[in-house]
């Protein structure tokens, strides 16, 4: 009798072509898994999906990083670092940028140099006092779901509200918490929807605040990013094995 279909994806599970990646916020390498047809199938196809699209990328490359490497808490400053050994294990340090062929090795040594990041900060104005933080891929993922769930329900000529809502929910995954005076609103606790009324009425001077505060994570990812004069973009066409690098 020949082997059945599960028998056979069994014996595949069962193969381990593990290696290394270093993860910033551990300072370390961790095990890793490489990337399936499958997960690159999934990643592709976001590209095509124009502002939603981003967002759909950016939680199937979540998906990807908790699936495949090990441990649980990873962080949103981890995000880029993994991707980029994921990709070149997966596909090779050749990445084609505007017609140019672009090597990830300066951009994999660079990950190493991690900043001292703050995972946690206090920002107030009068008595409205905001806790802040970088937020765990698992806590992003939450956010980037219902985003794409509003987004969705958006009309395509409706750019500008969709640009004005990624904008929301990029504050809304880095607050921890609202308080005015006794009052807290632990938002870990609180439905999205209710989360997006509280930022909303918020003053506009603590959005500068709390931007300020991410901001941290963007300018490594750019570092790591950029390659000599030229900025590799984090998006799915990172994982087209048809582009001749």
């Amino acid at each position: 009798m020949g082997t059945t279909t599960k028998d056979f994806l069994s014996k595949l599970n069962e193969i381990k072509n593990e290696f290394k990646i270093f993860v910033p916020s551990l300072k370390k390498q961790v095990t890793a898994k490489p990337i399936t047809l499958k997960q690159q199938k999934d990643i592709i196809s976001t590209a095509v999906n124009g502002v939603q699209g981003a967002l759909q990328f950016s939680q199937a490359i979540n998906d990807v990083i908790l699936e495949n490497v090990d441990g649980d808490d990873f962080y949103t400053i981890d995000k880029v670092p993994i991707v980029l050994g994921l990709r070149t294990h997966s596909l090779g340090n050749n990445v084609k940028v505007d017609g140019a062929t672009v090597s990830l090795e300066q951009s994999l040594q660079k990950i190493k140099d991690v900043p001292k990041f703050k995972y946690n900060e206090e920002v107030s104005i009068d008595n409205i006092v905001v806790k802040i933080r970088i937020p765990t891929l698992k806590e992003e993922n939450v956010i980037l779901r219902k985003c794409i769930q509003e987004i969705d329900k958006l009309k395509d000529e409706d750019l500008s509200e969709a640009v004005g809502l990624i904008y929301i929910f990029e504050l809304i995954k880095h607050i921890k918490s609202v308080g005015i005076e006794e009052d807290v609103a632990d938002f870990n606790e609180l439905r999205v929807v209710d989360r997006i009324k509280i930022v909303e009425t918020l003053p506009l001077e603590l959005y500068e605040k709390i931007t300020s505060f991410y901001q941290q994570s963007s300018k490594y990812d750019l570092s790591v990013l950029t390659v000599d004069d030229t900025v590799v973009t984090m998006d799915a066409s990172l994982f087209d094995a048809t582009i001749d690098a």
